[in-house]
């Protein structure tokens, strides 16, 4: 900087002084700075600006509105998504439709009906059913199609294709493990 005083007729000694700055700095370091980068307001000349410089604000942490700080988000997948896929992927969908029907069965059916039927198992897309009487096992045949209706509504069209309804078992005259041919069919329950 030079040490020679500012002369006395000239007109503004601060631009001069600010002049010489600038002119330092160039020789120093070989550029000068620029002033539109530190004007903190662009619309503002430098002589409007504040005297202190703002700080440029530092992201910090959220807060709600009434200023305390967010929760985290986990953000996870409901169980009832997670197991719904899982049960896809590995192909239970079939065997848990199954257990569906066998489970409500009195919902499907209705309570009277459900009284004097059972389900047996769900083998591949039939559904086995026994009957405590033959006419409940006719009737429930006859019944056949409204019934895979509601089974499809329930649990999807591709689980049961049809029914396999059967009627009471016949007794058994067999007692022990060892038995004679029999003499054949007698007019028992005619």
């Amino acid at each position: 900087m030079s040490t020679q005083p500012a002369d006395a007729g000239s007109e503004d000694p601060v631009a001069e002084a600010f002049a010489a700055i600038r002119a330092e700095a160039q020789r120093r370091t070989g550029r000068i700075p620029d002033l539109s980068a530190h004007n903190p307001r662009p619309g503002l000349k430098l002589n409007d600006a504040p005297a202190t410089p703002r700080r440029p604000k530092t992201p910090g942490k959220p807060t709600g509105p009434d200023g305390r700080r967010l929760r985290r988000s986990y953000d996870v997948e409901p169980v009832g998504s997670v197991l719904s896929k899982e049960i896809q992927r590995r192909g239970w969908r079939h065997g848990i439709a199954g257990g569906w029907v066998h489970s409500h069965w009195d919902e499907l059916v209705g309570e009277k009906i459900a009284a004097h039927t059972k389900v047996e198992i769900l083998k591949e897309k039939s559904l086995f059913i026994s009957c405590n009487s033959t006419a409940w096992a006719t009737n429930l045949r006859m019944m056949q199609r409204t019934i895979l209706q509601a089974i499809a509504e329930k649990v999807g069209p591709d689980v049961v294709a049809e029914l396999k309804i059967f009627g009471p078992k016949t007794p058994s005259w067999r007692h022990g493990p060892l038995h004679v041919k029999g003499r054949g069919p007698r007019d028992t329950y005619g």
